[in-house]
């Protein structure tokens, strides 16, 4: 298959494996942080102060972003310097809504460590006003080389004529001979890393060098490669899409946490803590955090480093040098926002159900938002109105319960703006290959893709294959509305001139409705 997964090659009903494979693709169901791995803590959602609301803009975007700390600089100039975190106090006094996972977050610290500090027996059991002792931190430099251009690690520009199955033939390992039957077809491993690609937007080359490195999978031959091709000890984790699926999500996590949602210092079993070097950019900083949820800090540092047993001697031996298919700034200053409508007919009224919230799973860019028609409680029938396509464009992917809409209409899902539409029901979903004005017909919302508990539409954005945060830089305005974070996943509000709407699981014209007069 090569890099342009849009082209399809038979892979629609593969997309449902992803149904249950995390429980969490985005735009379905308000969920609880899952438990951190391995001793790190990790960086939950709404842990970062909502933005500054800003007017909308077609304000230039640098290829980087910000660290732990919200930016004090305007949201069009990010930088690709993480922000470091502030210094620890030796007392902090619990207040409503903190858990202990992210005050240990919020200060760098191990959750074991700040545990141990303070003698919680129940550390489930945090009560307002408790004062919870900071145990003293051992920072510990971390290596500042680069490990990867962003270009590189989303699934962009760079990967547009890259054929995984090719070239993974070509190694003649194991994974050439793999096949895993899901969502009732049989699919070799490159059409199941193709796929994961596809969903997460992780690029593929970047999947297999992780792969190679933890399992041999890429060149090995059946005696030679480990069981669990990426490495994730999960109960009932061991096939490669499972596996793959983990991965690309958890690198996504620190890819995005490092591009705005704010990131944590990295704490190791030691009690030492070890910060983000501020000169990284994106892609490094979610491979240092991707290699931390498993690794003590000695291992840590060979996998980061550039020497033998090291993520970076993985990827030269299969693709040679990272720079070679650089393409920066993958967004780059002047990038404008596209003119969008609000994506179903003029006069109707549908309901903003759903604030920014991941694109795909939890680990991507808060880039999503959720609505439902006016139709009543529709359960998971499927919806009489139409979704519509909010600007003109290709259809380049049309698959179960998804469409991706190419407005430069050059055929690929990596590169420029594209729209993400997901949970459309099959009957009415518009045919891969079609052309859309503004307005035109895309599908019924549904519950099919994904994970869903109730019929809605789940609208995000990417460019050059980049999840785009609706809070950021480059906005998410429709018909006019502006949308913002409350700064937790699916909390937000949509601002329009003097008028606010607030995204709730309700039906209220005033409180969270919505109509295209445009």
């Amino acid at each position: 298959m090569n890099g342009s997964y849009a082209r399809g090659r038979g892979m629609n009903k593969a997309a449902l494996f992803l149904l249950v494979l995390l429980l969490a693709v985005s735009g379905c169901a308000r969920k609880q942080d899952p438990t951190p791995a391995s001793g790190q803590v990790r960086p939950p959602p709404g842990n970062t102060p909502a933005a500054a609301r800003v007017e909308p803009t077609n304000a230039p975007i640098s290829e980087a972003g910000p660290g732990l700390l919200p930016l004090e600089a305007p949201p069009s100039e990010l930088s690709d310097a993480g922000a470091q975190p502030s210094p620890a106090p030796q007392v902090y006094t619990v207040v409503a809504g903190d858990t202990l996972s992210e005050i240990a977050r919020r200060f760098g610290c191990n959750l074991r460590s700040l545990i141990d500090a303070n003698q919680l027996a129940d550390p489930n059991a945090l009560r307002v006003g408790q004062q919870l002792r900071i145990p003293a931190l051992e920072v510990v430099s971390a290596p500042s080389t680069r490990l990867l251009p962003n270009s590189e690690f989303v699934y962009g520009p760079a990967y547009v004529g890259f054929d995984t199955e090719a070239f993974v033939q070509k190694q003649g390992g194991y994974l050439a001979e793999y096949s895993e039957w899901l969502g009732g077809e049989l699919l070799s491993g490159a059409e199941v890393v193709d796929l994961v690609a596809h969903h997460y937007s992780v690029g593929p080359r970047l999947l297999l060098a992780i792969m190679e490195l933890r399992s041999n999978w890429v060149t090995g031959s059946a005696g030679q490669v480990s069981a669990l091709p990426l490495g994730y000890n999960g109960g009932g984790w061991d096939l490669l899409s499972r596996q793959l699926a983990w991965a690309a999500d958890e690198l996504n996590r620190g890819y995005y946490d490092w591009r705005g949602r704010g990131i944590a210092p990295l704490s190791w079993p030691d009690g030492t803590v070890s910060h983000y070097p501020p000169d990284l950019n994106a892609a490094t900083a979610g491979l240092y955090y991707f290699f931390s949820l498993d690794s003590d800090r000695p291992g840590w540092e060979v996998l980061v480093g550039d020497g033998p047993g090291s993520f970076l001697e993985a990827y030269r031996q299969l693709f040679g040098d990272p720079a070679r298919y650089a393409m920066e700034p993958l967004i780059a200053a002047g990038t404008t926002i596209p003119d969008l409508v609000l994506p179903w007919a003029r006069g109707e009224d549908w309901f903003y159900t759903g604030g920014p919230h991941g694109a795909w799973s939890e680990g991507s860019a808060w880039a999503a938002v959720d609505f439902v028609p006016d139709e009543g409680f529709l359960g998971c029938q499927a919806a009489t109105a139409w979704a519509r396509a909010a600007a003109g464009g290709l259809v380049v992917y049309s698959g179960t319960g998804e469409v991706s809409l190419d407005l430069d209409g050059d055929g690929y899902e990596q590169t420029g703006w594209v729209l993400f539409y997901l949970h459309l029901a099959t009957e009415g979903r518009v045919t891969e290959g079609t052309y859309l004005k503004q307005g035109d017909p895309v599908g019924h919302p549904s519950c099919e893709g994904g994970f869903a508990e109730s019929t809605h539409l789940h609208f995000a954005r990417k460019y050059n294959g980049e999840w785009i945060a609706a809070d950021g830089p480059l906005p998410l305005v429709l018909s006019g509305w502006q949308f913002f974070s409350d700064g937790k996943e699916y909390d937000g509000t949509a601002v329009r001139g003097g008028e606010e709407r607030v995204a709730a699981e309700a039906r209220d014209h005033s409180l969270n409705g919505l109509r295209t007069d445009r």
